[in-house]
Formats: C-alpha cells, structure tokens, sequence
C-alpha cells in the first residue's frame, strides 16, 4: 500500500522519555508534586501538614487515573495546577503562575530525554521521500505541546514535521480516533493514506484501528502480544523497520 503520510507518537517512539512504566511516572509526579509544594507555599496557598500528606492530597487531585489515562479526553495540566491551588485556598491561579509551574514541573522530564540513534536518518529518509509526517503524542499529564516541541527543537526533529496534536493543546487523549483525523485534516490527506507509527498498543495500535488507519508497532522490546490487545499492520523492531517493512524505502 501506498502510503502519503505517517503520524509519529512521540515518547519511546521517536525520542526516549525517562521510564516507561506505571510505576515509575507514580512515583516521579509524587517526586515532582513534593518539589512544587514550597513554591504553593509562596504564592500564598494554605498548605498545611507534610510534605507526604500535601503528595497525597495532590495525587488524587491532579492525576486521577482511572478517569484519564486511557479514557480518550485531556485534561490540560494548567487546569490540574489550577484545581490543585484552589484546594489549597488560593482564589486563582494567573496564567503567568501556571504557566511558570508547568515549567518548573516539566523541566527535568524535558532534560532527561534522549533521541534513539536512527530516529534522524529515518525522519530525513522520510522527508526526503516527499511523505508528509505529523505528530501525534500523548503528553505526560497533558502539559502544553509547546513543551514537547522544545524537546524535539533540541533533538533537531521538528522541522521534519507538518502537525501537531499533542493532547496538552486538544480535547483528546489517545486511543481517541479524533487525534489521527484531526492530523489527517491538517495534513490534507486521507484515512487510508496514513500510516500510524507508536510503541503503545493500547493508545497508538487500537487508535489506528479506531480511526481507519494503518499502524506500525515498534516493539523495541521484543514483547509478545497478548490475547485481546489489538493487532498491528507492522511490527518493527526498530523505528528503521519503517523504511522497508511499511513504506518500501
């Protein structure tokens, strides 16, 4: 098949974001949550207690799992500061304070990034090829998109890219299908035009399916899939597998 457009996720598809796990993004937002309490403090919030018992608190407020992870809506991190400063008595937030908390809270995830070695030849090869690319990314507790462009500005992989939906901009969360139409609409091709490339099953491969769309897995890990999760159109071992296994580079 011949395809006009692939759309990338982002982390652990393109470029490596510290962990990957359940565990591990638990205990670096209680990490980063114990860090902003002092700054809370500042702005004349009523934190009272220790620093466990403000986590906690937090926790609950600002990452209410169940409710969001997979359930195909955003919930900007801007609003979960907000909600987070209103339950510590503070009236409003400004957007400059949330804006600078955001940052302050992101800023060792953007810094630990990497990019994996052949994800620039592949994005050139592609480019060159004439195929339109977008990206498509989940953003870690839906912070601004413009966050997540600056990690790919230092990695020198935005200029390769035409869209972008990052769910810290947009009302959705992958699997949500709206995510790959609005990159189909942006980029102005069709469904069956586009390629979806991720690392995610749950989010990447069964929102490619959910949309109309094809879909590459790059399975670094080598994992097995397991009974009931959805079935990729290609499974690569490597983001490289796209040049011959998907697109016939």
């Amino acid at each position: 098949m011949a395809f006009r457009a692939a759309l990338f996720d982002l982390g652990q598809t393109l470029l490596e974001y510290p962990g990957n796990t359940h565990e591990f993004w638990r205990e670096y937002l209680e990490e980063r949550l114990a860090e902003m309490r002092a700054t809370f403090s500042d702005m004349g919030a009523q934190v009272e207690g220790t620093v466990g018992a403000f986590v906690d608190r937090a926790m609950e407020i600002v990452w209410p799992e169940r409710k969001i992870n997979m359930s195909g809506k955003s919930w900007h991190f801007r609003e979960r500061v907000r909600a987070l400063v209103a339950a510590y008595g503070q009236e409003e937030c400004t957007d400059g304070q949330c804006e600078a908390l955001t940052d302050a809270f992101y800023q060792p995830i953007g810094a630990a990034t990497k990019r994996y070695p052949e994800t620039l030849e592949v994005l050139g090869t592609l480019r060159e090829s004439g195929l339109r690319m977008a990206i498509i990314s989940n953003a870690p507790w839906d912070v601004p998109g413009r966050l997540l462009r600056a990690d790919m500005r230092r990695w020198e992989i935005e200029q390769f890219f035409d869209a972008f939906v990052i769910s810290g901009d947009v009302p959705w969360r992958k699997p949500n299908p709206e995510f790959m139409w609005a990159a189909a609409r942006e980029l102005r091709v069709e469904l069956e035009e586009c390629l979806v490339v991720g690392d995610s099953l749950k989010a990447d491969i069964a929102g490619a399916k959910a949309a109309g769309m094809k879909s590459a897995w790059v399975n670094r890990e080598q994992d097995h899939l397991s009974a009931g999760s959805p079935t990729p159109d290609y499974i690569l071992s490597g983001l490289d597998g796209i040049l011959e296994d998907s697109l016939g580079l």
